[in-house]
């Protein structure tokens, strides 16, 4: 049964977007090319979406995305102008046009967003193996977690980031060069430094303080400093999920919903028919500081 898509439309959101390719799970088929393409096309739809990716993480079979979506659709001349740069002015529209109006809300739409990432690089990585691919890439539809405050955005940042550790591909994130921070530490600028400034700062700022992009940057070190990459298995008890760091945590892909228990009560109850349908219950976060705001899930895991 296809899950319901959580995509609240009254307030600005975050979410976190991941899939991963069909095939056997030791099947790799995304090398540095194939990693570097994807990067730039994130950057190619960040000029045209207005769904701004924050954190990113490509890793050799799958992605990991947070991104923030705002809550209104930009001008009507500027959903025109972003739509002629995309199409490279072959294709234009009328600002008073019920087409336009109709761009205004899919270009901050994540199934729009994703469905243009995944069906383009598809398309690329197709036509470009050394005998020509054809079908599916994809192994399902992508998934997304709703990130409901400040708390389940930094940690999901911090969780995404330190993917290439806990896969044994780097010691530290910052020696990965296909995430937003691998780049950020070399490069001393964050690949998508707009959205930050915009978007990830400001909803950070009231609980943790950090107004420009260099304390985050220290924020982030501080919280990679001295932690190993090695696998652990996620808790099992459905009741509680971790935020440590070098696990992997089924929560953080599974779960419909991430933030405080009033955010959760919120959304559980505006989307009460299509949830009832799916496995119901809480689950609360174990954390190493207990002094944080707790954390809650309403998680739709899948059977191992």
């Amino acid at each position: 049964m296809r899950r319901p898509r959580l995509k609240p439309d009254d307030q600005p959101l975050f979410y976190h977007l991941y899939n991963r390719v069909a095939g056997e799970p030791d099947f790799l088929p995304f090398g540095p090319r194939e990693k570097e393409r994807f990067v730039r096309l994130l950057k190619k739809l960040n000029r045209f979406y207005t769904v701004q990716v924050v954190s990113y993480q490509v890793m050799s079979n799958h992605f990991h995305l947070v991104v923030h979506v705002p809550q209104d659709p930009p001008e009507p001349e500027e959903i025109c102008r972003r739509y002629a740069a995309y199409y490279d002015g072959h294709r234009t529209l009328d600002p008073s046009s019920e087409r336009c109006r109709l761009w205004g809300q899919r270009i901050r739409d994540i199934s729009w967003y994703m469905q243009s990432l995944q069906q383009q690089f598809t398309r690329w990585y197709n036509r470009t193996r050394p005998t020509r691919r054809r079908g599916g890439l994809w192994a399902d539809r992508f998934k997304h977690t709703l990130l409901g405050d400040a708390r389940a955005v930094w940690e999901c940042c911090k969780y995404v980031e330190m993917n290439s550790v806990r896969a044994g591909l780097a010691s530290n994130p910052a020696e990965y060069r296909f995430s937003s921070y691998g780049v950020w530490d070399g490069t001393g600028r964050h690949p998508f430094e707009a959205n930050v400034g915009e978007a990830l700062l400001p909803f950070l700022e009231g609980q943790y303080f950090l107004q420009t992009p260099r304390q985050l940057m220290d924020a982030l070190r501080d919280a990679f400093a001295g932690i190993e990459g090695e696998a652990a298995r996620p808790d099992g008890h459905l009741m509680y999920f971790t935020v440590y760091l070098n696990r992997r945590v089924r929560y953080w892909v599974d779960g419909l919903v991430i933030g405080s228990e009033l955010f959760m009560q919120n959304i559980v109850a505006r989307y009460k028919g299509a949830l009832r349908k799916r496995q119901r219950g809480y689950a609360r976060a174990r954390a190493p500081d207990e002094s944080e705001i707790p954390l809650y899930c309403y998680k739709q895991l899948r059977a191992i």
